[in-house]
């Protein structure tokens, strides 16, 4: 079993940002490891018994279906696979890439898409329940077990710049601006004020350095139903 190895932050973030791949450099002070660091994964192989699993899809509680629809369809350019209407007040909704390649690479008609279906990964399910009062909040409002969903662009500043373009698309940190201490990243990332009541103002600067130096490359932002949305290009962005 190869043992996991240790990462320092002495250039700290100018490593990360520089090159997805960082030193192996043990922490220093022996048992007092100088934070922030990283520890990279074992190469030891997953179970032979797991040998086809993976990830198929996410699943959100919507307040409004057809908007959520209709917003992940125009602005990320997810198709819509099918809606299962299973009674007059909730429905469940399945949205894709096109898999034949990346998005817009390799078309797949709708029937492909669902035949795939199981096949696929990165597809996002909508649940939602039509009543009138819905109290579901977003992890970007109060800290949850859901964190965010990850997109990966080619051009992360024309995608800054389309995204500003619809009305309707919050964006709560734009390309190259710093986090908040406070508010939507902050509960969305386990640092709600809750957390950070329970820790102290030194660990406090340092998390929020670390998080700082690196989603700086990094976009942020809101689908309809608060869901914060990370925003990364595929070349460039670090650890997150």
């Amino acid at each position: 079993m190869v043992s996991a190895s240790f990462i320092t932050a002495a250039p700290l973030l100018a490593t990360l940002a520089s090159a997805c791949l960082p030193p192996t450099t043990p922490p220093a002070n022996g048992t007092q490891p100088q934070y922030p660091y990283t520890i990279v994964g074992s190469d030891e192989p997953a179970d032979l018994a797991t040998t086809g699993y993976f990830s198929n899809h996410l699943s959100l509680n919507v307040h409004n279906l057809t908007r959520s629809l209709d917003f992940y369809s125009r602005v990320f350019g997810l198709r819509e696979i099918f809606t299962l209407r299973v009674s007059e007040h909730y429905s469940i909704a399945y949205m894709a890439h096109q898999h034949g390649g990346k998005n817009g690479t390799g078309y797949q008609t709708t029937a492909e898409l669902l035949r795939e279906q199981r096949n696929a990964q990165g597809l996002i399910e909508l649940v939602h329940v039509d009543v009138p009062t819905n109290s579901i909040r977003s992890s970007s409002q109060r800290p949850n077990t859901f964190g965010h969903i990850g997109i990966i662009v080619p051009d992360i500043e024309a995608t800054q710049k389309r995204l500003e373009t619809f009305p309707d698309v919050n964006i709560i940190k734009a390309f190259g601006e710093d986090v908040s201490q406070e508010g939507a990243v902050a509960n969305a990332t386990s640092l709600g004020p809750e957390e950070q009541a329970q820790l102290d103002e030194e660990e406090i600067s340092l998390i929020l350095a670390t998080i700082r130096g690196i989603t700086k490359p990094i976009i942020f932002a809101e689908d309809p139903d608060g869901n914060l949305l990370e925003i990364m290009a595929q070349e460039g962005s670090d650890l997150v």
